[in-house]
This record gives C-alpha cells, sequence and structure tokens, in this order.
C-alpha cells in the first residue's frame, strides 16, 4: 500500500491521516476522582492505604490536583479548531499514561508497590513519546493511512503495530531517565530489588522472606508518588507547548505553572526517598536509594543497588 504525499518524491510532507475525530469523551475535571480503594484488601494493604492517606496526603492532593489540570488541558483539544488527528495522536498516548499514573497511585495505596513500577516506567514511555512525537508525527501519519484495511490472508482487519518508542526523549531528560532506568532494573527480577521487596530488614547475616508483602513502605511510597508527580509535570509541560492541540485558556495555564512549581517545592525536599544516579569507580551508573526506611520515625538509610 502506498502512503499519499502532497506531490511526488520521497522528501515531501505526507498527507494528514484520513480518519476523522469524533466522541473524545474525557472525564470532568471538577467531578473525577482517583481510583478508590478496592473492597476486601488483606489487613496488611488495608493498613497500607490507611497509612499512605495520612503520612503521605499532601502528595496525594498534589497528584489529585494535577490529575484535574491534565483533564482540564487534554479537553480543550476537543475544541473544533484543534479536533485533528495531530491532536489524536498526543491525546492518545497521554490517555494512557494517564491511566497508568492513575492505577500506578492506587496500587502504592494498597502496599503493592512492586506492581506499580512497570506502571511508572509504562507512564514515562508514553510521554517521552508524546515529546518525541513533535519532530517525527509522519511515523503516526503514515501507521495512520495503513491502519484498518483488510488482510485477505488472515481474514482480519489490519490495524498493525505502528511500532513506536521515544528513547532519545528518555535520554535526553535527565529526570525521566533517572525513574525510566530505576523503575526497569526495579521491576525486573534482578535480585537485589527483589530481597528488598521481599526481605526488607535483610543483612549478611540473615534474610528475613516475607512473602507477597504488602505492608506499608514509607521509603516505597514516597519514592513511587515522587515519581508520579514528576511524570504528571512532564506530562502538563508537553501539553503546555503543544497549544495549537490543546488550547486552554490562561487561567488554566496559569493554574498548572502554579502546581509545577508546588511539585517542584515538595520534590527538593532533601527529607524525601529518592533514587540518585550513581557513578562508581569503574564507570557503571548505579542506582542509590536515599532516606530509605520503613516507618516515617525509622533512621534512614542509603542502599547503592
Amino acid at each position: 500500500m502506498t502512503v499519499p504525499t502532497h506531490a511526488h518524491g520521497d522528501e515531501m510532507p505526507i498527507l494528514d491521516p484520513p480518519q476523522r475525530v469524533s466522541g473524545m469523551r474525557v472525564p470532568e475535571a471538577a467531578s473525577w476522582v482517583p481510583t478508590g480503594k478496592p473492597e476486601g484488601l488483606a489487613a496488611t494493604s488495608e493498613d497500607a492505604w490507611r497509612q499512605t492517606g495520612f503520612v503521605l496526603g499532601g502528595d496525594l492532593r498534589l497528584i489529585e490536583a494535577g490529575m484535574r489540570l491534565q483533564l482540564q488541558l487534554v479537553g480543550s483539544g476537543y475544541t473544533p479548531a484543534a479536533r485533528t488527528m495531530t491532536m489524536a495522536a498526543f491525546a492518545s498516548l497521554w490517555s494512557r499514561a494517564f491511566s497508568c499514573l492513575d492505577d500506578a497511585v492506587a496500587l502504592t495505596r494498597r502496599g503493592a508497590y512492586q506492581s506499580a513500577l512497570p506502571l511508572v516506567r509504562q507512564a514515562v514511555e508514553h510521554i517521552a513519546a508524546q515529546a518525541q512525537l513533535g519532530e517525527e508525527l509522519d511515523a503516526f501519519k503514515v501507521w495512520a493511512h495503513r491502519a484498518y484495511a483488510r488482510h485477505p490472508e488472515a481474514r482480519a482487519e489490519e490495524v498493525g503495530l505502528g511500532h513506536y518508542f521515544g528513547g532519545e526523549a528518555i535520554a535526553v531528560d535527565e529526570q525521566l531517565r533517572v525513574i525510566y532506568r530505576a523503575a526497569s532494573d526495579l521491576g525486573r527480577p534482578n535480585f537485589g530489588p527483589t530481597a528488598l521487596f521481599v526481605a526488607n530488614e535483610a543483612s549478611h547475616e540473615r534474610y528475613p522472606l516475607i512473602f507477597a508483602d504488602s505492608a506499608f513502605h514509607f521509603g516505597w511510597a514516597q519514592l513511587l508518588l515522587g515519581w508520579v508527580l514528576r511524570c504528571g509535570t512532564k506530562q502538563l509541560h508537553i501539553a503546555m507547548h503543544t497549544r495549537q492541540q490543546f488550547p486552554a485558556t490562561q487561567p488554566v495555564r496559569d493554574e498548572v505553572v502554579a502546581h509545577v512549581a508546588a511539585v517542584d517545592a515538595a520534590l527538593a525536599d532533601e527529607a524525601r526517598c529518592r533514587i540518585e544516579e550513581y557513578v562508581d569507580d569503574e564507570g557503571r551508573r548505579r542506582h542509590l536509594i536515599v532516606q530509605f526506611r520503613r516507618q516515617p520515625s525509622d533512621a534512614t538509610k542509603r542502599l547503592l543497588l
């Protein structure tokens, strides 16, 4: 199948996709609520939900405010002038990032920290893809022109994979890069992170295994919620710089600026649990976890992975 261009020649711009954007439904920001507590939680998960809301309520309120601002911004994309497939390309990836972050918060609140990690990693990929898409929009246009054709041999509708990855956008963003590398390494079956999740108090002498541990852990909760906050500001930054696709009003844009400043201030607290890049003597980039502790009253640790 050929993809139409404005004129003959490989270097000419690809025509806009043939699809018409219709029926975009965005939750009302004023009535949106984060994913609630599931019924029938185990006692440890129930306690994690309670403690997270108590000791990390400030983070949760900032996350909720940021998610509502995202909804206000993305909703502006349905105005007639902005309702294009270019807008849809950004909003489609944005939708996936939004859901990942919402679900990651819910899992974090119930003490399912390791389960939240892949969702944060996935959110970073979708946010970075948007950041890179501005310069590579033809890749989306090519997919859209070829998608939804009939594939006779398979007797199927050929949607196509449309492979796309914003690896360069992750690599050049210092904050997203740290989150992405850490979430990837912590989420895989590496021995060190596995021990931190299932044998939190392990040492050179003992390995106190707790199978399927879901008890509250202040360090993990603060780290993950901090990553969600940072991902949220990155998403807002992209939306603010795609004004043609998301023409939000100036009051909304002013509120975004104030919100990002509040998040930056919260994440700058030296007492927060966080992961930093550490380059060892052999030049290897490693993960240094600082201010790590199970309860807010515990002594903090520095862990090198």
